[in-house]
């Protein structure tokens, strides 16, 4: 099988080649019944990104969820451990995705400028136009109750 290369870049203008698949945390932020989204070039997405070099996933996800919606969060239970592979023409991206379910603590913060954010029910959010395809699954299988204990995703650092 031909292997895929993508090229993007981190906020610090360094070169990511994407020849495997990647690290994506990100969190569902619910309140008041709601979930926060939030929207980017008219596509929607829970707050989420690549974890860095060296990041816990506890920590990625909190720093993404924090940048993208100005809110400080706190992490209560991984909701789970998705894959989502997309096609770009001749082009494979396949991201494994840890999802958390976080509270806002109350606290803002400042934001990425370019994003918008609302807040959804998840009948609501299932009429959306969205990045990640597997965005709905992951709010349904939060309301059912879903998470496991964050212990389980706990990092070690060996140096």
């Amino acid at each position: 099988m031909p292997q895929s290369q993508i090229t993007t870049s981190t906020k610090e203008n360094k070169p990511r080649h994407i020849t495997q698949p990647f690290i994506i945390v990100g969190c569902l932020i619910k309140r008041n019944g709601k979930y926060l989204l939030i929207q980017q070039n008219g596509k929607w997405n829970h707050p989420c990104g690549w974890l860095e070099l060296e990041e816990s996933l506890i920590d990625g996800a909190k720093r993404e969820a924090e940048e993208e919606t100005g809110l400080e969060v706190k992490i209560v239970n991984l909701i789970g451990i998705y894959t989502l592979i997309k096609h770009k023409g001749e082009k494979t991206l396949h991201a494994v995705k840890f999802i958390f379910k976080a509270k806002p603590t109350g606290r803002k913060i400042k934001h990425a400028d370019n994003l918008h954010y609302d807040w959804f029910t998840l009948e609501q959010a299932k009429t959306l136009a969205f990045w990640d395809s597997d965005v709905p699954l992951i709010i349904e299988q939060a309301e059912q109750g879903f998470g496991y204990p964050l212990s389980i995703v706990e990092s070690v650092m060996i140096k």
